[in-house]
């Protein structure tokens, strides 16, 4: 048991590394969603998507 984990350790290193990222994003995402927020920064002057993204009322 301990020879596979010794022979693999650098593959195990790297794959805990990638969840702890994948686990980290999706708990943003989550804590985004709870607390209502968007990728919206509020700039919209030099936003190309302004256009579409607050449309005013007519």
């Amino acid at each position: 048991m301990f020879l596979l984990i010794k022979e693999n350790l650098a593959t195990i290193i790297v794959v805990l590394v990638i969840a702890a990222a994948i686990t980290a994003a999706v708990v943003k995402i989550i804590r985004d969603k709870r607390n209502p927020k968007s990728s919206c920064c509020g700039g919209c002057k030099g936003c190309m998507m302004r256009g579409s993204c607050h449309k005013e009322d007519e």
